[in-house]
């Protein structure tokens, strides 16, 4: 298992992600997780970019 770290707006927000051959499996800080195909990828790059994500959804609930 390897980890992420994003930090937005002074939070930092982290994930566990794990590589099942060309499937990358996020772990998010809600406990949900989400895959992506990563068809040549690098892991560490995809799963940032969900955890990025993540927090900018997050931001986007928190002005409704």
């Amino acid at each position: 298992m390897h980890e992420c770290v994003f930090t937005h707006n002074g939070v930092e927000f982290s994930a566990d992600y794990e590589a099942c051959g060309d499937v990358l499996v996020v772990f998010l800080p809600d406990d949900s997780s989400r895959e992506s195909p990563l068809r040549g990828r690098d892991p560490h790059a995809v799963a940032l970019e969900h955890l990025m994500f993540y927090a900018h959804t997050l931001e986007d609930e928190a002005k409704r």
